[in-house]
């Protein structure tokens, strides 16, 4: 009973509203017979006109600052809401006219996206857009007064520069005006004004922007092909990340087929150690060539910059030379030189090409060297080769006190299975109380890191582990 009199006293109180609201024609009167059909509606009753009609009509003529200002942005919401989009928009440009800040920034926001178009631009810039720029935080109404002034629509004399807009966009904290910044100042050519603005909107460091450009620019990804400002921004990669424009450039090199610059590419590339072509390319086209001259055409960059110190191109120049098989030992320069420029790919190699090395063999002595300098400095792999080496004999003669000299420099650099065997063998081979006191520091390091091998000699001789 309660509800069906709660229900009775809304439309008794609907039905006195639309009375009072049929005997005025004002835009007041029509506004309160909109809300009054509205909420027939939403209360599940017909309603007896067209609210939209009633706050088209009450917008429109509202005569009063705030009555335009209520009436039309009303009207706005409620058209927007019934898919009447020019309508909704149209009554949003009187509100923003009338001075309501909010439907001047929801206007700019679909005039920016190009969803709406005001009949006086000139007019609607000047009365809204423009105050409300003065507003420091405001982004997209100055990117929208650039977008016009740029097109025409505007009067830069009247309106100011697009750039000035811009850039008082970017100030505000608009990525977009840099965007647009970045792409004017790469138009003109001035790369490093551009590379600014670009790495202040995206938060990328200058060396990865330098490289997409130069990338978008070679490939065409985002506009058409442009070869000479991807040159140009090769050039200031090269100067931020050397390696990182050698590795691009080979790549780029290999997805055009060398076609668009590739005598350029060829050479930035080689400068960072990177060959454009990849290495099963390049040992076929070495083994391919049928001169020498051909070949030292290929290899001629990558010794340059080997020549030069560069570790990727002395590692890619030995890897070469060991694929083709011919002579093995003309990479261990190399694999040396790529060694202690730090790269520690090179150990391997090295380490198996100075095992095959025969006694008084001269080009194996920069690999000796090189081995020994790392182990020296810690190098595990280095110190077990040098151990093998003198254990076994081979390029130096058999020698046990080198052997286990390099063995204890292993071990000493944490390696388990070094400390396994260096405890073993002083155990078995030291008579003294110190000796053996040591093998079983070296056993227990071991057997604490879980090599299995150190705890069971350990039971076997009744050392506990504690």
């Amino acid at each position: 009973m309660k509800e069906l009199k709660t229900c009775g006293q809304a439309i008794l109180v609907a039905a006195t509203l639309a009375m009072l609201a049929s005997c005025n024609s004002s835009p007041e009167a029509s506004f309160l017979d909109a809300k009054v059909q509205i909420a027939q509606e939403r209360a599940g009753f017909e309603a007896r006109r067209d609210p939209g009609a009633l706050l088209a009509k009450s917008a429109e003529n509202a005569k009063s600052k705030d009555e335009i200002i209520r009436y039309n942005r009303a009207y706005g919401n409620f058209a927007l809401d019934h898919g009447k989009t020019a309508e909704a928009y149209l009554a949003f440009e009187r509100a923003a006219l009338a001075g309501d800040p909010s439907s001047g920034r929801r206007l700019a926001k679909v005039h920016l996206d190009g969803v709406y178009h005001p009949s006086n631009t000139t007019m609607v810039a000047r009365s809204v857009y423009l105050p409300l720029a003065n507003d420091k935080s405001e982004v997209t109404v100055r990117l929208l007064l650039a977008k016009l002034i740029d097109a025409g629509q505007l009067s830069a004399g009247q309106f100011g520069s697009s750039d000035t807009w811009l850039n008082q966009a970017a100030s505000a904290g608009g990525t977009g005006a840099l965007r647009q910044l970045a792409e004017r100042a790469e138009a003109s050519g001035n790369l490093m004004l551009a590379l600014d603005y670009y790495t202040k909107g995206d938060k990328t460091s200058k060396a990865d922007r330098a490289l997409r450009q130069a990338r978008v620019n070679y490939l065409g990804q985002e506009t058409a092909t442009n070869v000479k400002r991807g040159r140009a921004w090769m050039e200031i990669a090269r100067k931020l990340d050397k390696q990182g424009a050698a590795q691009l450039a080979a790549r780029i090199y290999r997805q055009t087929s060398g076609g668009r610059d590739g005598a350029y590419l060829s050479t930035v590339a080689a400068a960072g150690g990177v060959n454009v072509m990849s290495q099963s390319q390049l040992v076929g086209a070495f083994r391919a060539a049928k001169t020498e001259a051909e070949r030292e055409k290929i290899v001629e960059p990558l010794k340059a910059a080997a020549k030069a110190g560069n570790a990727e191109a002395a590692f890619n120049l030995a890897q070469l030379y060991l694929g083709i098989g011919s002579d093995p030992f003309a990479a261990g320069p190399l694999l040396a030189t790529a060694f202690n420029k730090g790269k520690s790919e090179a150990m391997a190699p090295m380490v198996a090409l100075l095992m095959r090395a025969e006694p008084g063999q001269t080009n194996a002595e920069p690999l000796f060297k090189a081995v020994t300098k790392a182990a020296d400095g810690g190098n595990v792999e280095a110190a077990r080769a040098l151990s093998s080496l003198y254990g076994i004999g081979g390029y130096k003669p058999a020698n046990d006190e080198e052997r286990i000299k390099w063995l204890r420099k292993a071990a000493d650099s944490g390696d388990t299975k070094s400390q396994y065997e260096l405890g073993v063998y002083l155990h078995e081979n030291d008579k003294t109380e110190a000796q053996k006191k040591l093998a079983v520091e070296y056993l227990l390091k071991a057997a604490k890191k879980g090599d299995a091998f150190a705890r069971a000699y350990l039971k076997s001789k009744n050392i506990a582990e504690n």
